[in-house]
């Protein structure tokens, strides 16, 4: 085999490829990809990528996520979130590559303050992340509670990371989450993770400093 039919075999690869991404691209656009999270199966050509819900803090938070996500392991939790600050539930793809957080934090605001303060936030991660591309940002209302999101991408290593984040309010302290995964698997995983967040579920009870429900 030459130079040549090397050159026409990772053409024709690359071809296939980009059509099999337009085909699912397109599958995508034609699906309620929020009816099939929480029904538990969505369709990707000829692959069923199964959800569950799952709860957070008691059962206070619900949100349903891929049902072979599993708890990153410390030594990679230590790797990817080096901070005393990491989020306190990290769920993570067989890859790794895909990683779903939850993180309530100790700032209280009121709900008519979630705008303000997503825009805030994303003020900070501008200044602190300079070479971050940033998206899209906005306000939701899911399942009667108000969500505020922005999405941007960050350089890391070799590759580039696409991030969701999302605030909302529990009790009275903000509650951030996040679904990330690689650029290149953005064009699959943007709509997914956007379904993903709407099918979050609020019960608006009172937690003591421990997170334990009063």
């Amino acid at each position: 085999m030459n130079f040549m039919d090397e050159e026409v075999i990772e053409m024709t690869k690359h071809a296939r490829q980009k059509k099999r991404m337009e085909n699912i691209e397109n599958q995508l656009l034609h699906t309620d990809i929020v009816k099939a999270i929480k029904e538990g199966q969505l369709k990707i050509e000829d692959e069923t990528i199964e959800f569950t819900e799952l709860g957070f803090y008691e059962n206070q938070i619900k949100m349903c996520i891929p049902a072979t996500f599993e708890v990153m392991e410390q030594e990679l939790m230590d790797i990817k979130y080096p901070s005393s600050r990491r989020p306190e539930y990290i769920y993570t793809s067989e890859s790794t590559s895909i990683n779903v957080t939850m993180k309530m934090m100790e700032q209280q605001i009121k709900e008519e303050e979630l705008e303000d303060f997503t825009e805030a936030m994303m003020t900070i991660l501008q200044k602190t992340q300079p070479t971050a591309k940033m998206l899209d940002i906005g306000m939701n209302d899911v399942n009667g509670a108000q969500i505020g999101y922005f999405d941007f991408i960050t350089p890391a290593l070799d590759n580039k990371i696409y991030n969701l984040m999302f605030l909302f309010i529990v009790g009275k302290n903000v509650t951030m989450g996040s679904i990330n995964c690689l650029k290149k698997e953005m064009n699959i995983w943007k709509p997914i993770a956007y379904g993903m967040m709407e099918t979050i579920l609020i019960e608006n009870k009172l937690l003591d400093e421990e997170g334990v429900v009063g």
